[in-house]
């Protein structure tokens, strides 16, 4: 077990990433957004994005965090899980 230590490798999509997670959202909202499970975006981000898929990742981003409201000023006792229930968001 002991042999050549692996290096750690930065992980890829950072701007999509740092973007999913500064609206305050989670990856499977943005995955049904887009109409894919959530695991199959954990696994397109694992590999660099084309600049076209980045793309719909970070409008889908921007579509829900528009219809979700600001993260950083939520309703009294309603959390940022509770709004992706509220009649008439399109969820």
């Amino acid at each position: 077990m002991r042999g050549t230590p692996q290096r750690k490798r930065t992980p890829r999509n950072q701007d999509v990433r740092a973007a999913i997670a500064g609206a305050g959202l989670r990856h499977w909202w943005v995955a049904e957004e887009l109409g894919i499970a959530c695991g199959t975006l954990s696994n397109r981000l694992r590999r660099e994005l084309s600049p076209e898929e980045k793309q719909e990742v970070l409008d889908a981003v921007r579509q829900l965090a528009e219809r979700l409201g600001d993260p950083a000023a939520p309703r009294p006792g309603v959390t940022l899980e509770a709004r992706a229930t509220i009649p008439g968001r399109g969820w």
